[in-house]
């Protein structure tokens, strides 16, 4: 493939991460969550915010689908992301005054585009399973370059704390939890829609263990959250299970951050149907 068709594809790729994380935050309404109709739990963010850091994050996604471009998953990927991934973050917060926005989106469609640039230029096609095992692969390699003895995060403080496993097990094990949202999306039967979307959303919350749920309160509210949650799941929406799941994020002050991130990933892969065959790109989750 000549290099400028390259270099188009890979801009491409990176414009579907933006679309995708401005369609989750968009998608409203959301329990807890930051969406076009109001801020959920948030004092220090807003809609407007979430458009300027998706923008932000848009070259560093692009450069990472560079990077991968015609390279297998090997640790030397593995670190070349991570460092554009650091420079993201870093941008991020220079973007939006200090706010995490996307931070843990950065880490999860970081590792989507690199898996996805990759199996696309050395095949042609795109196979969801191998993307997700791509990833699986990506994450056993250790970043040598990650600085030590930094304040722990928020999801290392949770796993600290609860022993939960939070985004970096997520990825190791595959993102089931995006395979799950995206299980939701094929099984129901109508159009693509909002309510559809966030059905993938509810999917996600009723089974996560959300380190973003778990570091504003503990595990008796995560676990009310996913029944919330799982009981609206069962219904068409609105229904009163989802309007007392935001009621209770609310009255708790908790916000499914974690979810969000996996649902703009979702919303990622099913932007990709018009570059390869639907029928083997979704295969192993219809």
């Amino acid at each position: 493939m000549e290099e400028q068709t390259i270099a188009v594809t890979c801009h491409e790729f990176a414009l579907l991460v933006e679309r995708a994380l401005i369609a989750e935050v968009e998608l409203s309404p959301k329990p807890g969550l930051v969406d076009a109709l109001n801020t959920g739990t948030h004092t220090d963010m807003n809609h407007e915010l979430f458009l300027i850091s998706a923008k932000t994050l848009t070259p560093f996604f692009e450069e990472m689908a560079l990077v991968s471009w015609n390279h297998p998953m090997t640790q030397t990927i593995r670190e070349k992301i991570g460092e554009i991934g650091r420079r993201a973050e870093a941008a991020m917060f220079q973007a939006t005054d200090g706010v995490n926005t996307h931070k843990g989106a950065i880490w999860a469609m970081g590792l989507f585009i690199t898996a996805v640039s990759s199996q696309y230029s050395l095949t042609q096609q795109l196979f969801l399973p191998k993307i997700f095992s791509d990833i699986q692969i990506l994450v056993s390699f250790p970043d040598r370059f990650v600085e030590k003895n930094l304040p722990l995060s928020h999801g290392e403080k949770v796993k600290k704390k609860y022993g939960n496993g939070g985004a970096f097990a997520e990825a190791a094990a595959g993102f089931p939890h995006v395979q799950v949202a995206l299980s939701d999306y094929f099984n129901r039967s109508q159009e693509d829609s909002t309510e559809k979307r966030l059905h993938m959303l509810l999917a996600i919350i009723a089974s996560l263990d959300d380190t973003c749920i778990l570091y504003r309160s503990d595990q008796t509210v995560l676990a009310q959250v996913q029944s919330l949650a799982r009981k609206a799941n069962e219904q068409s929406l609105p229904n009163k299970s989802f309007e007392q799941l935001h009621t209770y994020c609310q009255t708790q002050a908790v916000s499914p951050g974690g979810s969000a991130d996996l649902l703009a990933a979702s919303f990622f892969l099913l932007s990709l149907e018009h570059l390869t065959n639907k029928t083997v790109l979704f295969a192993a989750v219809k």
